[in-house]
């Protein structure tokens, strides 16, 4: 069985997409999406977060030695990824627009899932 990621339009329409998560053999936690990259919070000690364009080619990736681990990821409406690491129950804020990744650690804020 294939599994694919579909995405909609607000008309509903199917937009294409590339097929990932068995094709890519990629070990994840969850997704986020935007400017029509894929980006992934990936069980990997080296690269945690890993990110591909529409053809399914790494374009991407965020080192462990800025953010150890990866579980959960999102973009908020001012274009910044958020990554949350359950294992320091850390949540991450990073500015993806600069070449030198900027972390901003909240302690006051537990994982919870």
């Amino acid at each position: 069985m294939k599994e694919c990621l579909e995405i909609y339009s607000y008309s509903g329409g199917i937009q294409t997409g590339p097929e990932f998560m068995v094709e890519l053999g990629i070990d994840f936690y969850d997704i986020a999406y935007q400017n029509n990259k894929w980006w992934y919070a990936c069980n990997d000690t080296e690269y945690p977060v890993r990110v591909y364009n529409g053809n399914g080619t790494s374009v991407d990736s965020i080192s462990s030695s800025i953010l150890p681990a990866a579980h959960g990821i999102t973009f908020d409406s001012d274009g910044y990824l958020w990554v949350s690491n359950m294992n320091t129950d850390e949540i991450y804020k990073i500015d993806t627009g600069v070449s030198a990744l900027a972390r901003a650690t909240w302690a006051s804020i537990k994982a919870t899932f």
